[in-house]
């Protein structure tokens, strides 16, 4: 390939990663959904950083009960990073959550919330006008076992204004 063709090929190049570089940023997201970022059932808020590449994760929500309709909130926070920066989105997440609650057989005993450590992968969807669907699922650790945890949320985000 000859010089001229090289430059043009730099040219071609650099024209797309700056038309890329324009496009707004994601700014805030916040969301409904279920799993482990949420709290157990809940919602999820998340401001970007990074060009929209990094997310700060937090979450509050409830966690129902196999006999009745556990009252007391749940929370979670973390850190998502974001491998593209387009519609389809690929993320790896690191949080600290709820990953499981249980009753203890006794009476007067409470339940027991076990939070700790989870690591996910998931899927992203940010419309243009800002509908944003999410999916995910890892693992996560307990004091005692290793157990597996998910995401599935729908929401808006806010993009930076150009």
């Amino acid at each position: 390939m000859g010089p001229s063709r090289t430059i043009l090929v730099l040219l071609i190049s650099m024209l797309s990663r700056t038309a890329v570089c324009q496009q707004r940023a994601p700014l805030v997201s916040l969301m409904a959904g279920a799993g482990h970022p949420f709290g157990g059932i809940g919602a999820q808020g998340e401001v970007l950083i990074a060009d929209g590449r990094l997310g700060i994760i937090g979450g509050a929500g409830t966690f129902p009960g196999l006999h009745y309709l556990r009252s007391s909130i749940t929370g979670s926070a973390g850190v998502r990073y974001y491998f593209v920066r387009q519609q389809h989105r690929l993320y790896a997440s690191a949080t600290w959550s709820l990953l499981q609650v249980y009753d203890l057989e006794m009476v007067g005993v409470p339940t027991v919330y076990q939070y700790g450590p989870g690591f996910t992968v998931g899927y992203s969807f940010l419309s243009k006008v800002g509908l944003t669907f999410t999916v995910g699922a890892g693992v996560g650790r307990t004091r005692h076992e290793t157990v597996p945890i998910g995401a599935l949320g729908l929401g808006w985000t806010w993009r930076r204004s150009s």
